[in-house]
């Protein structure tokens, strides 16, 4: 009887934080076509020696034509700029933010020791709030070491790896397929949030079931995938290698997809 309580509960909980994230608007999805990601050749500074990246993703958010922030309500009516009559929600800048993820929706974490813009691990960027002195001034706009209005700088990350394995600096890609924004939009301590967007830079991998990157594909990639779903820590763990049925996520499905493929081997 206790349990079915608590799950009365829990179902009421649950409910009334559906209910409250109805009355916050949803801010409107990035426009995909506006992305664009820049990766310039790695460079040693002469002056520290140390390599410079010139990396950066040119980022978007949900607007109207006359570049309010606008939520998924936003449905473009020529009319009603000239009529002044907006049939849409215009959103509160200070209200507003971005997260970055990449590849299989990992989101990114700006840390203190690379990103002093911030005080600590921080994955919700306010770009109104960061990017303006007073806000309420609009003349005191100004960037920051990583940060711009339409562009976030990575300046330890970078794709050009193979051209630092030729210096003899070996690293991993920041991203191997994609990287996307997601828009957040906060009223009173509940968020509501936009799609992730993504640019894909480069084609997919091809997943070839070799999740433990050990080359062959056997059980044992099965049972990786399986612990990995039980949330356990694998290394190495491909998701490209284990996403068999190319829905960029990893669920039992793929289990499934990588046993099949298994008993359909030549030999089995």
């Amino acid at each position: 009887m206790k349990k079915i309580s608590l799950l009365f509960v829990m179902l009421l909980a649950l409910a009334g934080n559906a209910m409250a994230q109805s009355t916050v608007p949803v801010p409107a999805d990035p426009d995909e076509w506006q992305l664009d990601w820049i990766d310039g050749v790695p460079y040693i500074h002469s002056g520290d020696g140390e390599w410079k990246f010139n990396s950066e993703f040119m980022v978007h958010y949900g607007m109207d034509i006359m570049s309010n922030l606008v939520a998924n309500d936003y449905d473009f009516d020529i009319d009603s700029v000239f009529t002044h009559t907006l049939g849409y929600t215009i959103l509160d800048k200070d209200k507003f933010s971005y997260s970055i993820y990449t590849d299989f929706d990992e989101i990114f974490v700006f840390n203190p020791d690379e990103y002093p813009e911030f005080d600590v691990p921080t994955t919700n960027v306010y770009p109104f709030l960061l990017l303006y002195d007073d806000f309420n001034d609009k003349d005191t706009y100004h960037t920051t070491p990583h940060f711009e209005y339409w562009f976030v700088h990575f300046e330890k990350k970078t794709n050009n790896v193979d051209a630092l394995a030729e210096e003899g600096v070996i690293m991993e890609p920041f991203f191997q397929w994609r990287i996307g924004i997601q828009t957040h939009y906060t009223v009173d301590g509940v968020t509501t949030n936009s799609n992730i967007v993504y640019l894909e830079v480069f084609p997919k991998p091809a997943a070839t079931g070799d999740v433990n990157m050990d080359g062959n594909v056997s059980i044992a990639d099965v049972t990786a995938i399986a612990d990995y779903l039980l949330g356990y820590e694998i290394s190495p763990f491909s998701k490209f290698n284990a996403d068999l049925v190319d829905d960029a996520k990893i669920t039992i499905a793929d289990v499934t997809a990588l046993i099949d493929m298994l008993l359909l081997a030549p030999g089995k």
